[in-house]
């Protein structure tokens, strides 16, 4: 068994021994490893992580104090962690804790560990670093429909970034669902993305320490965790928090919550709890499951006027906080954050959200009344560009390529190429669209089998096919190499085409010549992406209802 294997089989199995996460300290005096590198003064204190045989790792670093009942921190905003000193704090094993949830992400995704106190984050470094030649950082924001995951999942493992680029990652937890974005008269809402500001502040201010340059942080995030980075984006407290972006997989179409919206989830989770936004003595008596079953239920119903907003119920609201606009409509009026960017999708993004909605086949007549509700008097545009399968055949797949389009690339497109109006900074566009050679999706996605599903990039992004059991074909290790070769040279560069080797060159984007990167075997340039269809779908609009 070699060493990898024997590290992440005692990360796992610390995990599902722990029924709830602990903080472990020991004396200064009780180390004597404290001039190998592995213990890192932070503004907290010290934490004492983990040398692996080619990087290091500090897990479960607290940013801020926990928000519990107990501290009186639930639906609050969030508050800078206590210090620990003189003790250290062992960051030196992976718990996988994540914020209340139900999960059902493939496997490997999940936490071992829910709970309140989540607020940590993880910080990979090279194995030599020094706080005078600081590293480039990329901080991650993980996915997950702001509902479920972790950012101490295994997939995110940057081994192969840091041992081939020599940069920092730092992946941070934030509150998700109900317990991130509940909104009432008493309760302020918009917790979790202010998690996300204040782990980024903790960047700011701790990461020279671990060797990594506060004035190069490239925020990378994907799905919900791309969401987020666009309205950090469009949010001016946080433009002095990072220097780039990469956003994958942006459902730029189904935007933020209005306040107006997000008090309706919020009041359907007070009836499902029996308890009122103004009792916060209730609400505060609520256990994890009883918070976890009261949000399924708020959001179980289909609001037939905002059938869109069903797909990603919990978001950062709209009017709290810096939040103005929805993220597109500010970067349409070139109200936005101008840094380098890489943004993106995959070829096949809501086939998992259209299967996982709709279990069994879906007649013509259910399609031409979905789209009906959505598209209302534009209706009949959709119905010529994407025309339903006749004879009692299935309509999922023509919702699948209407949904990649219209809530994923084409406003995509639409975004960019606004920005491309007002952005000094490069954007460069991709696309990802291999299909996986084995199957590491589980029993809950059996239709992303032989398909290109949300997060297929994800795997070849962190070269993670082997921390699931499975094995890259050939082309496939050099397709990760080379994407991973890409997004470290954006992170060090600014530019995804110089330093590490790459196939060919990735050009900007720009409204002349449309390039984008096709990331298949083998890496292309494709021109005018999507081209037709997206101008179609520009002509009907991108309303979030």
């Amino acid at each position: 068994m070699n060493f990898k294997l024997i590290i992440i089989l005692l990360i796992l199995l610390v995990g599902f021994l722990s029924v709830e996460a602990k903080i472990e300290f020991s004396n200064i005096n009780d180390n004597d490893n404290d001039d190998d590198g592995s213990i890192v003064e932070t503004n907290n204190g010290y934490v004492q992580g983990l040398i692996n045989e080619q990087y290091k790792s500090f897990f479960g670093i607290p940013f801020a104090k926990p928000p519990t009942v107990e501290n009186g921190l639930r639906w609050k905003s969030p508050m800078v962690a206590e210090s620990w000193s003189p003790k250290i704090l062992n960051a030196s094993f992976n718990q996988m804790v994540g914020c209340i949830q139900k999960c059902e992400l493939p496997p490997m995704n999940c936490p071992n560990i829910i709970s309140e106190d989540c607020l940590y984050l993880n910080v990979y470094t090279p194995l030599q670093v020094s706080q005078t030649q600081l590293k480039p950082v990329m901080a991650y924001i993980p996915g997950g429909r702001f509902e479920q995951g972790t950012a101490s999942s295994i997939l995110y493992t940057p081994e192969l970034m840091i041992n081939s680029s020599d940069i920092v990652v730092v992946t941070l937890n934030y509150r998700l669902g109900v317990s991130g974005f509940l909104v009432g008269d008493e309760i302020t809402g918009n917790f979790g993305f202010q998690d996300q500001r204040l782990a980024l502040t903790w960047i700011q201010e701790n990461i020279k320490f671990f060797g990594g340059d506060p004035n190069k942080v490239t925020l990378c995030g994907q799905s919900a965790g791309a969401s987020s980075i666009a309205t950090h984006m469009t949010a001016k407290n946080s433009y002095s928090l990072f220097q780039g972006a990469i956003i994958q997989s942006n459902p730029f179409t189904l935007g933020l919550k209005t306040l107006e919206t997000a008090k309706k989830y919020s009041d359907n989770f007070a009836k499902a709890v029996n308890c009122s936004l103004k009792d916060e003595d209730c609400l505060n008596a609520l256990t994890i499951d009883q918070i976890v079953q009261g949000q399924i239920k708020s959001q179980a119903k289909l609001d037939v006027f905002e059938p869109l907003q069903s797909f990603l119920p919990w978001t950062p609201t709209i009017g709290i906080d810096d939040i103005t606009d929805q993220p597109l409509n500010l970067i349409l009026k070139g109200d936005f954050y101008d840094v380098p960017t890489i943004v993106g999708t995959v070829s096949e993004e809501a086939l998992l959200f259209i299967y996982q909605a709709s279990p069994k086949n879906v007649s013509e007549t259910d399609y031409k009344l979905a789209i009906d509700l959505i598209f209302l008097d534009k209706e009949n545009v959709i119905e010529i560009n994407y025309p339903p399968f006749t004879n009692g055949s299935d309509n999922r797949p023509v919702l699948s390529t209407l949904g990649t389009n219209f809530i994923f690339a084409c406003s995509t497109r639409l975004a960019i190429e606004s920005m491309l109006k007002f952005k000094q900074s490069p954007i460069y566009l991709y696309q990802f669209s291999h299909v996986m050679s084995f199957n590491p999706w589980g029993p809950n996605y059996p239709y992303c089998n032989h398909h290109c599903c949300h997060g297929s990039e994800l795997v070849f992004e962190f070269d993670a096919a082997r921390y699931g059991g499975y094995n890259f074909t050939q082309d496939e290790q050099q397709l990760s190499y080379e994407m991973n070769n890409y997004w470290t040279n954006f992170i060090n560069n600014a530019d995804p085409n110089q330093g590490l080797s790459v196939p060919i060159e990735w050009p900007k984007y720009d409204i002349t010549n449309l390039e984008s990167l096709q990331l298949d075997i083998p890496v292309s340039i494709t021109t005018d992406l999507l081209g037709s269809q997206c101008n179609i779908l520009d002509n009907v609009g991108y309303s979030p209802r």
